[in-house]
């Protein structure tokens, strides 16, 4: 799994805690597809926003303005995070919406919204085309690429990309195009 393919899914896999709170504090059990994987060590995730909401009848956890999601392997901004749980409080999906933009060291995504759902293992960015913001991920590293489409889907488990209506640009002059590929896409 690639590191950038990883940010949401590091979101979605946090656990939640059980009362509301404009910032939250709670440690990440393990991956998705924990049967295939060793669990990973827990780790503090702190979201922050303007206002939050706990729906426990509907399992959702609402985060509404300026909401910040700090984690130690990524940094996410959005308008609104809502975080749709299971009953054992495990994040199942995750929905960010409105100005979404996404750190990893020196790799950023943006897009207009962003979903992760858990079972599926499936990563979208989503771009709104009637206002012109594209979904778009970028490697600032020294290997200079960037993915700018409608829609980039990630398989997190297959480390598979797809982007619908996309333009792919490279640093040819620091790598040869297929390892600029491999730079953007993993394997």
């Amino acid at each position: 799994m690639t590191p950038f393919s990883m940010i949401l899914a590091a979101v979605a896999a946090a656990s939640v805690p059980e009362t509301p709170a404009a910032a939250a504090e709670a440690p990440a059990p393990a991956e998705a597809s924990a049967e295939a994987k060793a669990p990973a060590e827990p780790r503090p995730v702190k979201i922050t926003s303007d206002r939050s909401t706990y729906l426990r009848k509907e399992g959702v956890i609402a985060f509404e303005g300026n909401v910040f999601v700090d984690d130690p392997e990524y940094k996410m901004r959005a308008n609104e995070v809502n975080l749709f749980l299971e009953g054992t409080n495990e994040v199942k999906r995750v929905v960010a919406i409105g100005d979404v933009t996404v750190t990893d060291g020196q790799r950023s995504g943006s897009c207009a919204k962003a979903t992760y759902n858990r079972a599926l293992s499936k990563i979208i960015l989503y771009g709104d085309e009637k206002n012109g913001i594209p979904a778009k991920l970028a490697d600032n590293g020294k290997r200079k690429s960037e993915v700018v489409g409608r829609k980039i889907v990630f398989w997190i488990d297959s480390e598979q990309v797809e982007v619908e209506g996309s333009t792919v640009t490279v640093d040819a002059s620091r790598v040869n195009m297929k390892e600029g590929a491999k730079s953007m896409f993993g394997r």
